[in-house]
């Protein structure tokens, strides 16, 4: 099971959030590698699609990293400055990729569900991933941003994104995973999102894969599960 990014209590949004988002994917990755070597028949549709949910939110949160901030970041803080980032993205992406097509094919019915195979597909990719997550952090030390961004700038940022994820959100799918990696304890604000709106889905729109969910590190309200390889709280400062 892999360890917890840093939280970055007290600091920029940015940073801070991009923390709690890289500890969702370590909670989701954990629960993935805790639970896959024990799913029963009745249960690989929902795990799998479970799975599923949350390669997309990976790939969701690394599209806008490499399409929206990283070319802010390299204007500001100067030419390839997150060139390491990106490419610590390829570094995982082939077999990440290949883990989804798998959990694909099975949600399908064309290929046939093995935990040995899941193992073996995570084990692929799964520690250059916590690397990436790990070490990114600290390229974006606060910091480092303020003297680089007005506040203003830093704003404009911070709405940018919001209107990105709103724009391309499921309220069946891209919130319901997002809330069930997060643990709330950690972070209460987050995610950004109005309450209404998420309300509609804790109570309503999740219901629709209700039993992928039931495999989250988390319940739909934030809740940490014991036992799924998150136990160890996440450092902070």
């Amino acid at each position: 099971m892999y360890a917890l990014c840093l939280c970055l209590f007290n600091q920029l949004r940015i940073p801070s959030e991009m923390a709690i988002s890289h500890n969702m994917f370590i909670r989701g990755l954990n629960a993935i590698h805790a639970q896959a070597e024990g799913i029963q028949e009745e249960q690989v549709k929902g795990f799998s699609f479970f799975c599923i949910s949350y390669f997309e939110m990976v790939h969701h949160h690394h599209q806008i990293e490499e399409t929206y901030l990283f070319p802010i970041y390299d204007k500001k803080l100067g030419a390839h400055a997150m060139d390491n980032n990106v490419e610590q993205h390829h570094a995982f992406m082939d077999g990440l990729l290949d883990a989804e097509t798998y959990f694909k094919e099975v949600h399908a019915g064309t290929a046939s569900y093995s935990g040995a195979t899941v193992t073996t597909k995570l084990n692929s990719f799964a520690d250059a991933l916590v690397l990436h997550l790990t070490e990114e952090i600290p390229t974006l030390d606060s910091n480092r941003l303020r003297a680089a961004f007005t506040k203003q700038d830093l704003k404009d940022m911070e709405d940018g994104i919001i209107k990105i994820i709103l724009k391309d959100v499921s309220l069946f799918t891209t919130v319901p995973i997002g809330l069930i990696c997060h643990d709330k304890a950690t972070a209460s604000y987050f995610p950004p999102l109005p309450k209404p709106l998420l309300w509609a889905v804790q109570y309503g729109f999740s219901w629709r894969y209700n039993a992928a969910w039931s495999f989250g590190p988390c319940d739909i309200y934030g809740k940490l599960k014991s036992g799924l390889g998150n136990d160890t709280p996440a450092p902070g400062i």
